[in-house]
C-alpha cells in the first residue's frame, strides 16, 4: 500500500520529510474513492494518523472517530482522547503564559543572531500560512510540553513581540532544547490553528458526565513546526548531527 509505505518512510528515514506525509495522505484519499475500501476502518485510522502528524487536528480527530465507530477494537478512541488532552493542555498553558509577567522579561532578552544574509528576520505576525522561505523567527522557550506520544516534541515559545506560539519539533533528541533557550527557526512552517470539536460536558460539582451531552469547544492558537535539524539554531549555534534521532513508528494497520 503506497500510503503505508510513505507514512513508514516519513519516520524511518530520519528525514521527517513533510512531502512523504502529503504523498501518504494523497494515497489514502485515493483509496477512499474505492467503494470496497469505504468500510475499512484501518484506512480511516491510517489516514487520521497522517493528518495527526500533518497537525490537521480536526481531520485527524474526525478520522479516528470514524475508525472507532467502524471497529471499536482499534485504539482509535484512545487516539482521540490523547489528542483532545494535548489540545486542552496547550490551550491552558498558552492562556496562562500570555498573561504572565515573565513573558515580557523573557521576550526582552531575545538577542541578535548572526544570520546568513539570505534570511530575513520576522516575528510571528509577519508569517504566512505554510512554509516561509528565507525567513527566520527568533524566540525564547517558555517550557517543554509533556504529552502522551513519542513525537513530535512540543514547546511553548514567545517571540520578541511577546506573541506566544506552539512549536512542534521532529527528528531531534528531547534533551536538545531546554527552557530559557533562545531559538532561531529557519524557514518555519506556520499554521493558524482554528477549529471546533465536540467534547463531553463535565460538571465539577457532581464529578460526572451529564447524560453524555456534548458541546463544541474552540481551539485557536498559532503554531510553528520544524522538520529538520538544520532548521533550528539553539542559542545561536547549529545543532550537531548526533542530536538527530530516528523514531521507528509504522502504519499500525494495513488495509
Amino acid at each position: 500500500n503506497l500510503g503505508n509505505a510513505c507514512l513508514t518512510s516519513f519516520f524511518v528515514t530520519g528525514t521527517w520529510d513533510h512531502s512523504k506525509l502529503l504523498q501518504s495522505l494523497k494515497a489514502y484519499q485515493n483509496a477512499e474513492k474505492d467503494e470496497r475500501m469505504k468500510s475499512n476502518p484501518d484506512l480511516y485510522f491510517n489516514c487520521a494518523t497522517v493528518n495527526k502528524y500533518l497537525e490537521n487536528y480536526d481531520r485527524a480527530l474526525a478520522g479516528f472517530e470514524a475508525a472507532a465507530l467502524k471497529d471499536p477494537s482499534l485504539n482509535a478512541s484512545e487516539e482521540v482522547e490523547k489528542m483532545v488532552n494535548l489540545l486542552n493542555k496547550l490551550e491552558i498553558l498558552l492562556r496562562g503564559h500570555s498573561k504572565s509577567k515573565r513573558l515580557a522579561s523573557l521576550a526582552s532578552t531575545i538577542g541578535a543572531v548572526n544570520l546568513n544574509s539570505s534570511y530575513k528576520r520576522a516575528t510571528l505576525d509577519a508569517l504566512s500560512d505554510g512554509l516561509n522561505k528565507a525567513v527566520a523567527v527568533l524566540g525564547k522557550v517558555l517550557l517543554f510540553v509533556k504529552h502522551e506520544n513519542i513525537t513530535p516534541l512540543y514547546f511553548l515559545v514567545c517571540d520578541s513581540d511577546q506573541s506566544c506560539f506552539v512549536l512542534s519539533v521532529y527528528g531531534i533528541r528531547n534533551d536538545t532544547i531546554k527552557e530559557g533557550d533562545q531559538l532561531t527557526l529557519l524557514e518555519p512552517h506556520f499554521r493558524n490553528i482554528d477549529f471546533s470539536w465536540k467534547e463531553k460536558v463535565f460538571s465539577p460539582r457532581f464529578y460526572s458526565f451529564l447524560g453524555g451531552e456534548e458541546e463544541l469547544k474552540c481551539y485557536k492558537f498559532k503554531s510553528i513546526r520544524v522538520d529538520f535539524l538544520e532548521q533550528v539554531l539553539v542559542n545561536g549555534k547549529a545543532l550537531p548531527p548526533h542530536q538527530a534521532i530516528r523514531t521507528s513508528i509504522y502504519a499500525q494497520h494495513k488495509p
